[in-house]
């Protein structure tokens, strides 16, 4: 979406919307981006390392109690590229394995070595894991990703016989059956259909981030007919990864990093209202009132020539007075013609709730 401009305000309300002239599948595309944010402020999780240690020693003595401290000594190790290295590093402390039970190399088990475990950050699907374990041939696998839906795990182990256990440290809650309600089966079924044999469960994780990574979430693009990236939430200095990508351009996934456009209210008493956001496109203002249910729509205005002028002296200064003087020195006008049309401009804005005066 080249065209669009993104547009926030922090206080006193937060709100983030994008301006511009959307085709309907880039509308539907807003709107799912739109649910992943709310979904996002309301529930999600925010793992640092002092947390990721916790659930790892979590991990290790969910192992222990499943297998015994002794069985552990005959299983070997290894990890999901790349998070899966961060919390496999740290398994290797707690339990205190022995450097030749990780492997880097997937292959077959030795006669010392009775099952393979695979470790990750998370899983959210099971994609990765999937694809993983087709390439290994080890007759015992216990996969442990840190964090996953409980509903996952079950799933994995019933799709997959050489799977002993499915153990993850922490469970995610699933909000699709609360935010689908009557809908749910038609929509697992669908979801189904579109991920073929790519993973194995169907459902909408809360939102989780890493001090290293932000796992990459993906919507369904109903115009091209297939997944495609959708936007990360977390903010560079609270990942590793969206750092180095703000910080070398090159690194950056495909479509870089977005520009946000940040308003604020002007000196007052005359400002915009607390859920209104504005932008220039070309030389045109866009002003629209956010509604408080994002799902509804909201007229946006299109404030050309002397009407943009306005705007912009009205903001600047808080005052009729001080925008009809900066108005005077850009137009040959009467003074009291010029008084008479802002004031009608202000009334008519201050109406539709555009403006207020505090």
């Amino acid at each position: 979406m080249d065209s669009a401009c993104l547009v926030g305000r922090v206080h006193p309300v937060l709100l983030l919307a994008a301006f511009g002239d959307f085709s309907r599948d880039e509308s539907e595309r807003l709107k799912d981006l739109s649910t992943l944010l709310h979904r996002f402020s309301c529930r999600h999780r925010y793992i640092d390392y002092f947390a990721a240690e916790a659930a790892a020693e979590n991990l290790a003595k969910m192992l222990m109690m499943r297998f015994g401290k002794e069985a552990l000594r005959h299983f070997r190790f290894t990890a999901i590229p790349r998070g899966g290295w961060i919390i496999l590093g740290m398994l290797s402390y707690i339990l205190n394995l022995r450097p030749e039970q990780l492997i880097a190399e997937r292959s077959g088990g030795g006669p010392d070595f009775e099952a393979l475990v695979i470790v990750d950050d998370c899983a959210l699907s099971g994609v990765r894991f999937r694809q993983f374990l087709g390439k290994i041939d080890d007759a015992k696998v216990i996969f442990c990703p840190l964090f996953a839906p409980a509903e996952l795990c079950r799933a994995i182990e019933d799709a997959e016989p050489r799977v002993e256990a499915c153990i993850s440290a922490e469970n995610l809650y699933d909000f699709a059956p609360e935010r689908l309600g009557e809908g749910y089966s038609q929509w697992c079924a669908a979801q189904r259909e579109r991920r073929g044999s790519y993973g194995y469960w169907d459902g909408i994780p809360e939102h989780i981030a890493f001090s290293w990574c932000e796992p990459q979430t993906k919507y369904w693009n109903t115009e091209t007919e297939r997944y495609e990236a959708s936007w990360n939430l977390v903010p560079p200095q609270l990942c590793l990864k969206q750092r180095c990508s703000a910080g070398n351009p090159e690194l950056a996934d495909e479509g870089g990093l977005d520009g946000l456009t940040l308003v604020a209210d002007g000196p007052g008493p005359l400002r915009v209202a607390d859920r209104v956001l504005w932008t220039q496109i070309d030389s045109a203002i866009a002003v629209a009132r956010m509604p408080e249910d994002a799902a509804r729509t909201t007229p946006c205005f299109r404030l050309e020539g002397t009407a943009a002028d306005m705007w912009r002296c009205v903001l600047e200064h808080g005052t009729l007075e001080g925008a009809e003087s900066a108005l005077l020195l850009r137009y040959d006008v009467e003074p009291v013609t010029l008084r008479h049309d802002l004031a009608a401009f202000v009334s008519d804005l201050e109406n539709n709730g555009v403006l207020t005066r505090r």
